[in-house]
């Protein structure tokens, strides 16, 4: 399954390139980091090159975006739409969950993308989720956070 998944990779690298962007991307443990050359600065977030942060765990069927950030030029270009949808369609063919974390600014584009409310944590980040089985993702939320990927990476989004 894994396989497939690069091939998901695979196929967000070429949409970078065909906007443009030099991206690379890097495995540890099914965590995918993709960086490009170009160093963002956005309030809240510090200066970084990472564009996409991807969260993979087969045994548990979830993915989790830890992050989305395009530079600024790129935005509203639809570039984002299409990465998440090579996301969800990945997700949707192996009945993954997904979930992230977002801010205020970002949610109106992950609940046009089918992203629900799940939680809101103590910092006031509200979780979404997508199931494109259109399981609970509540009751789900509530398994999530005993699999690997919440431990490693979420734990600090509970009271």
């Amino acid at each position: 399954m894994l396989k497939g998944f690069k091939s998901t990779l695979d196929s967000i690298l070429s949409l970078f390139a065909e906007h443009g962007l030099e991206a690379r991307y890097m495995e540890c443990e099914g965590r995918f980091l993709f960086r490009i050359d170009e160093l963002m600065c956005d309030a809240g977030f510090g200066c970084d090159n990472v564009v996409l942060d991807v969260f993979f765990d087969e045994d548990e069927k979830v993915l989790f975006i830890g992050l989305l950030r395009l530079p600024k030029s790129k935005r509203r270009s639809g570039l984002g739409s299409k990465i998440l949808k090579k996301i969800l369609e990945y997700a949707d063919q192996h009945h993954f969950f997904v979930y992230l974390d977002a801010w205020n600014e970002s949610q109106p584009f992950w609940k046009k993308h089918g992203f629900k409310h799940v939680y809101t944590d103590k910092y006031n980040f509200e979780i979404l989720g997508y199931s494109g089985d259109g399981l609970d993702l509540f009751h789900e939320w509530d398994e999530f956070k005993k699999t690997k990927v919440f431990k490693t990476y979420l734990t600090c989004h509970e009271e």
